[in-house]
């Protein structure tokens, strides 16, 4: 469908763009100038080069600082259960039992805010965090006729913060949290135990000054001071997006009643906010007509790309009419591709099928480790061309399958 120079252009486009916005923009935190100021630099290129019909900007309220933040608050209500154990010193049933029990609050509410926040990616505590606006930018690529169909590409503009014991080493961070998350099922044994038989053993002070101590690794998770350059994670996603409409616009090919749109989200890295915001408001446009929404993050390891069927940790299922879309884009692409689920954490896909929207996710990033991943690496000289083109070949053979065939039906 689409000449192969004209698709071998738009990579060489995907990578000098990366490499400027990385240059010239910098990192881009989740509702902050530098988010702001990229995503006027893509619109400006999209229409500046009609490569699309129409592109809005839509503003929303975000806490840049609760989804990754929490780890710090929650650890302070962690290491403060952990000291006051000491007041059961006092030795009386009741002083024990007192101190027992809001020990175990104090662990309760950090598990309740660990669920919401992280697990569902729900506003749990952003209300009490210092908020801003962050915005999508939203590209139409329209049809001749009526639209009776609409495939949305999409990626997200914004990039992480470090997480810094990620930086150290990924299985040191996850031997971090999996030893604090075990600390925290053990003193919660201990904190019940200790509050209905009015008395604290010695192993208990031991086991829960332990954990006390494991939990400073939580404020370690990740520094609002440093941000990742977010060369792959995840421009390559929104240059994947962009060049999409870039591909249809110069080889003259315009659907007759198939509607293509590119979606740059903000604030993924917050939450998956700019999703769930475009959802909300594009509503009625979404369920008017049969839509799909193809997600891209991370294309990085061409070995490692990936359909993924579950989400948000596995908690989200996304769309198996996308993702068997997607597989037989991929077969017709010639391109190798896995299938399997996010293990860890969420992509903007869970956000759109939590909110009823048919979307999946393509990701292309090494699930044993990475040395880029959420860290300074992400950067320009640290990018696979191969993997980007593999990203825009199966965009490209997506959108014509969906034109001429809709989504697939799924048993």
């Amino acid at each position: 469908m689409i000449d192969s120079g004209i698709k071998k252009d738009a990579v060489q486009y995907t990578m000098d763009t990366i490499k400027y916005v990385c240059e010239e923009i910098g990192p881009r935190e989740s509702g902050m100038e530098a988010e702001k100021r990229a995503q006027e630099f893509f619109a400006k290129e999209i229409k500046d080069n009609n490569w699309a019909d129409e592109v809005l900007i839509d503003e929303f309220t975000i806490s840049r600082h609760a989804l990754v933040g929490f780890t710090k608050i929650i650890g302070v209500f962690l290491i403060v259960a952990s000291i006051i154990q000491f007041l059961g010193l006092i030795n009386t049933s009741v002083a024990v039992r007192v101190v027992s029990i809001i020990s175990l609050s104090l662990v309760l509410l950090s598990l309740t805010i660990l669920f919401f926040e992280f697990i569902l990616y729900k506003e749990f505590i952003d209300w009490a965090l210092p908020q801003s606006q962050s915005r999508n930018v939203y590209a139409k690529y329209k049809p001749t006729g009526k639209v009776t169909r609409r495939i949305v590409i999409n990626g997200h503009v914004d990039s992480a913060y470090e997480w810094t014991l990620m930086r150290i080493n990924q299985n040191f961070m996850v031997a971090a949290l999996v030893t604090c998350l075990i600390f925290v099922l053990v003193s919660f044994a201990f904190y019940i135990t200790n509050a209905v038989r009015g008395f604290i053993p010695w192993y208990s002070y031991l086991i829960t000054s332990l954990g006390g101590v494991s939990y400073i690794a939580l404020f370690f998770v990740c520094t609002f001071k440093t941000l990742s350059p977010g060369a792959n994670d995840n421009l390559t996603g929104t240059l994947t997006a962009i060049t999409t409409l870039k591909c249809l616009k110069e080889s003259g090919i315009r659907f007759e009643h198939t509607e293509v749109a590119a979606l740059l989200t903000g604030s993924e890295e917050a939450g998956l906010r700019g999703a769930k915001a475009w959802a909300k408001k594009y509503k009625d446009e979404i369920n008017e007509v049969e839509t799909a929404v193809i997600v891209f993050d991370t294309l990085r390891d061409y070995d490692w790309a990936m359909i993924c069927h579950r989400d948000m940790t596995g908690v989200v299922k996304n769309s198996d009419r996308v993702s068997a879309l997607l597989l037989e884009a991929a077969k017709k692409a010639n391109h190798p591709i896995r299938e399997g689920n996010v293990p860890f954490g969420a992509s903007d896909a869970a956000a759109l099928s939590r909110e009823g929207v048919h979307a999946s996710l393509i990701i292309a990033q090494n699930q044993l480790g990475t040395d880029y991943y959420h860290t300074r690496n992400d950067t320009p000289d640290n990018m696979c061309e191969k993997t980007v083109a593999l990203g825009l070949d199966i965009a490209l053979a997506a959108v014509e399958l969906f034109d001429e065939h809709g989504l697939p039906r799924v048993e």
